[in-house]
């Protein structure tokens, strides 16, 4: 089975809010997900780790949904900062199991993967972070024995949208999920399944490990920065090919990441 994770599509059906998004956006974002529509198999899963508009307006909602209408597989989405949790609820909440609260958390079993989806937005903010609330729920999410039984792959996807993890870059660092952090670290370090991060926001595909766990970070068809690690100012925009990443779970507990590479061109 495939799983599929994209990041930070900043879809605006009208105006852009940010500076840097291609003015094709759309366009170029379509062109991802009729890619990603054509593999063999179809993915079980489709995983959006935050930022999937760029202005968080009911249109702009709308028009991703169109446009992710062509997956049967569920389409699961944790917000960003370019994200409004209310409009985001309203969105998909017939098809995302939000929790009760104000925050978007959500934690399902499909075909016997377990995702969490945990909300780390501070709205108005670009950093990050994860208040005593949404750690306490992960908290219990993690601890949860009777989903675990469920998760018949033996393999739990966590998404969140930023980075829980310093990443070599001064300017990238000061965006990332900062409080919270090192409780969040010791809830996964002590998590004993097989546990994968999935995240966004610094439009750069990367992959690491935090605390024992495997971790990747989706790229950007909106706009994509070269590679940051050691720079002490914002990066410069790259016009590199675009990066999805496609998780194979070839058998329990066995994952095969692959990157999923298209030339976009200039936007």
């Amino acid at each position: 089975m495939y799983v599929l994770h994209f990041s930070d599509f900043h879809l605006f059906a009208g105006e852009k809010e940010s500076a840097h998004p291609r003015h094709d956006t759309v366009a170029a974002v379509d062109q991802v997900l009729a890619d990603a529509a054509r593999l063999t198999p179809q993915p079980a899963l489709v995983l959006i780790s935050g930022d999937l508009t760029d202005c968080g307006t009911a249109e702009d909602y709308a028009l991703a949904r169109q446009m992710l209408a062509r997956f049967s597989a569920p389409v699961l989405v944790v917000p960003g900062n370019h994200d409004r949790r209310e409009a985001m609820r309203t969105a998909f909440g017939d098809s995302i199991p939000f929790a009760d609260g104000p925050h978007l958390n959500f934690d399902l079993i499909h075909k016997g993967i377990r995702v969490i989806g945990l909300d780390t937005i501070v709205p108005g903010a670009v950093e990050g972070e994860l208040c005593a609330a949404r750690l306490d729920w992960l908290a219990g999410r993690l601890a949860d024995n009777t989903a675990a039984a469920q998760t018949e792959t033996g393999i739990t996807f966590l998404m969140l949208h930023h980075p829980p993890f310093d990443l070599a870059s001064p300017s990238w660092d000061a965006m990332t999920l900062l409080e919270g952090r090192q409780e969040f670290t010791q809830l996964i370090a002590g998590f004993k399944g097989h546990l994968r991060l999935l995240t966004g926001h610094v439009h750069r595909p990367l992959i690491t490990t935090h605390a024992g766990h495997f971790a990747a970070i989706a790229g950007s068809p909106a706009f994509q920065y070269a590679p940051g690690l050691g720079w002490t100012g914002e990066p410069p925009l790259s016009a590199e090919p675009y990066v999805y990443w496609l998780h194979y779970i070839a058998a329990p507990g066995s994952v095969i990441t692959s990157p999923r590479m298209i030339d976009l061109g200039q936007g």
